[in-house]
C-alpha cells in the first residue's frame, strides 16, 4: 500500500540578502522532506537552523529559490494561494492576529468571516472550538486579560475554525510557563487524534518533540541532517546497550550462563545489580528474565542506557559539524 504524503519537497533552497556582507545567508540548503497524512511531525533544531523558513515555504507564505515540492498536491510555486487556503499556521507568539479590542469570542467571529466560513456554521463551530480548547469560561474576556497559554489556545482555536487538513505550529510553547506549555502539548495530541489533522511542529525543546512526535527531522545550518522515527534514531546511535537488573545475589554459575548467550558482550554482578552489555536488550530481555526466574532470582528493577532524543540530537549535530 502506497504511503499517502501531504507534503513532498526535493532540493529546496532559500537564501537571504545580507546587507553587512556580500555573501548571502543560506537559510535552507538542499532540503528533502516527505510528511505523511495524519502524523505529528517534528522539526527540531536551534534558533537559526532554518525551521521557520521551511515552515513558511510549506505554508505558501514564502517562495523557495530552488527545488521542487507540493503540499496537498499543490505546487509550491504555482499554487501558493491554494496552499494558504488549505493549511493553517500558528505563529510563535499568540498575539499575532489577535485583536485586543475584541473579546475572545469576537476574535473568533471575526476570523470566521475572514475564513469565509458559512454563516449558518459559524456559531456552532466557534462554540465547538471554545469547548474543545477549554476557553468557554473566557469567551467574553479581553485577550490581554487571560494567560499567555490561553492566548495561545485562542490562536490555535482560530486556526482550527475551518478544520484544514494540515496545521503548522511554529514553536507553540516558546513563551509559555510550564503549566501553559503542558496544556498546549496536550492539545496538540488531541487535535491530531480527534480531528485527524496532520501537525507539523517546530521546536528547539527536545523533550517536546520526543513527547509528541513519531518522526522528527533534525535541522542544522539550513540542512536536514537526520530524519526518522525516534525509535530508529535511537537504534542508529548505538549498536550495543547496557541492561541493568536490580536483584538478589546470584551464583557465578548464573553469570556464566548469561555470558554464554550469543548476544551478550559482557556480564557482571555487583552492588545488588547485574550489568549486561548486549545487543538488542528490548528484544532479548524476556530470555534473560527466564534464566533468572528459572533460578528463583527475585527482581526489583530493570533499566537500560537507551539514548534519549537529546543524546541523538547532540550526537547528530556534532557529527554534522565535524564533516
Amino acid at each position: 500500500m502506497a504511503i499517502d504524503y501531504v507534503i513532498e519537497l526535493q532540493g529546496i533552497t532559500k537564501k537571504y540578502k545580507n546587507k553587512k556582507y556580500k555573501m548571502p545567508i543560506i537559510a535552507l540548503d538542499d532540503v528533502n522532506l516527505s510528511i505523511r497524512r495524519g502524523e505529528i511531525f517534528g522539526l527540531l533544531g536551534s534558533n537559526g537552523a532554518g525551521k521557520t523558513t521551511l515552515i513558511k515555504i510549506m505554508s505558501g507564505l514564502l517562495e523557495a529559490d530552488g527545488g521542487t515540492g507540493s503540499v496537498l498536491g499543490y505546487d509550491i510555486y504555482k499554487d501558493h494561494k491554494k496552499i494558504r487556503s488549505k493549511v493553517s499556521l500558528v505563529a510563535p507568539t499568540a498575539d499575532v492576529g489577535t485583536d485586543n479590542n475584541l473579546t475572545v469570542r469576537q476574535n473568533l467571529e471575526f476570523w470566521a468571516v475572514v475564513y469565509n466560513l458559512e454563516k449558518d456554521q459559524r456559531a456552532n463551530r466557534i462554540n465547538e472550538m471554545l469547548d474543545f480548547l477549554d476557553l468557554r469560561q473566557y469567551e467574553n474576556h479581553w485577550p490581554m486579560s487571560i494567560s499567555a497559554g490561553n492566548r495561545q489556545k485562542l490562536a490555535i482555536a482560530r486556526s482550527l475554525l475551518v478544520k484544514n487538513p494540515v496545521i503548522f505550529l511554529d514553536e507553540p510553547t516558546v513563551k509559555l510557563d510550564a503549566k501553559g506549555a503542558e496544556a498546549v502539548r496536550s492539545l496538540v495530541g488531541r487535535i491530531n487524534r480527534e480531528f485527524g489533522i496532520t501537525v507539523i511542529l517546530t521546536t528547539h525543546y527536545i523533550f517536546e518533540a520526543e513527547e509528541l512526535c513519531e518522526r522528527v527531522a533534525i535541522m542544522n545550518k539550513g540542512k536536514i541532517i537526520s530524519c526518522d522515527t525516534v525509535e530508529k534514531l535511537r537504534k542508529n546511535l548505538q549498536k550495543y546497550e547496557d541492561l541493568s537488573i536490580t536483584c538478589k545475589p546470584m551464583s557465578e554459575e548464573i553469570i556464566d550462563q548469561i555470558k554464554g548467550l550469543s548476544y551478550v558482550i559482557d556480564c557482571e554482578y555487583k552492588l545488588d545489580k547485574i550489568f549486561i552489555h548486549m545487543q538488542n536488550p528490548h528484544e532479548k530481555l524476556i530470555e534473560i528474565l527466564k534464566i533468572l526466574r528459572s533460578h528463583y532470582i527475585e527482581i526489583s528493577e530493570i533499566s537500560t542506557n537507551e539514548p534519549s532524543l537529546e543524546d541523538i540530537y547532540n550526537y547528530t549535530i556534532e557529527a554534522g559539524d565535524a564533516e
